[in-house]
């Protein structure tokens, strides 16, 4: 998902699920005088496939009641399973205090229908202006899902686990140079078995499968080719969080 640059996004992308054509065609104008992009999605799981396949909207809207997943389950599904900070508004009709409360422990604003042009336009900015700090573009070399679920969410635990994988299998592939120039084979296997769930924390499947291979089915004369493949993996790996999470101030 690409990250806000400024404080009011200008062209932004915006999701709509909203079954009723009237209110359809209202925020399609209201979007195309500010001159946001609208994609318009049938439901929930339109809505899925779409990130899944693009990855690059700013703010999804819809409906309370959207089937066969409401709006809460897809704000929910896509924070804790696509591992996207995409911000979500739920729409919906008469807003007592107390739905209201619920409604945003799923998502970052609330929007009752129908949609006037003043107080839809000031929602949607306001909550482009609180999104600066959106989630990573989704990527090839990493995912959260693991850690998220290992931490019950906690942020600041998640960036202690990735500063101490970067460090950590840093070290230890320094440890697996030095050993290969030794010739030290069953070295090798022992610091590949040690490292492999460092890669399976956060998903890589290729560093995770090298491992593997290093530590049991690799023959001696391939572990030179091997290790220098890790090496490369581990260096994507850890530019790509240097890109993402600068404030880790990873080397």
């Amino acid at each position: 998902m690409k990250n806000l640059q400024s404080s009011q996004r200008e062209h932004a992308t915006i999701i709509l699920v909203e079954s009723n054509l009237l209110e359809r065609e209202k925020f399609s104008q209201i979007s195309f005088e500010q001159e946001w992009h609208v994609v318009i999605c049938e439901d929930g799981l339109e809505v899925i496939q779409w990130l899944n396949e693009n990855s690059t909207a700013d703010l999804l809207i819809i409906e309370e009641n959207s089937t066969p997943i409401s709006g809460y389950q897809i704000a929910d599904y896509i924070k804790t399973e696509l591992g996207l900070a995409l911000p979500v508004i739920i729409t919906t009709g008469e807003i007592p205090i107390s739905q209201e409360r619920g409604m945003l422990a799923y998502a970052e604003g609330v929007i009752k229908k129908p949609f006037m042009d003043v107080s839809t336009i000031f929602r949607v900015r306001e909550i482009l202006e609180k999104s600066v700090e959106i989630a990573p573009e989704k990527n090839d070399f990493y995912s959260l899902n693991y850690l998220k679920d290992l931490s019950g969410g906690d942020e600041e635990f998640i960036m202690e686990l990735l500063k101490v994988f970067s460090a950590s299998v840093n070290l230890e592939l320094k440890n697996l140079n030095e050993v290969l120039d030794q010739k030290d084979y069953l070295r090798i296997r022992e610091i590949a078995h040690g490292i492999k769930p460092s890669f399976d924390m956060i998903e890589n499947e290729r560093g995770k499968g090298i491992c593997r291979l290093l530590d049991s089915e690799a023959e001696e004369k391939d572990m030179a080719k091997l290790i220098a493949e890790l090496n490369l993996e581990f260096v994507n790996i850890n530019k790509q969080l240097i890109k993402d999470f600068p404030e880790l101030n990873l080397s």
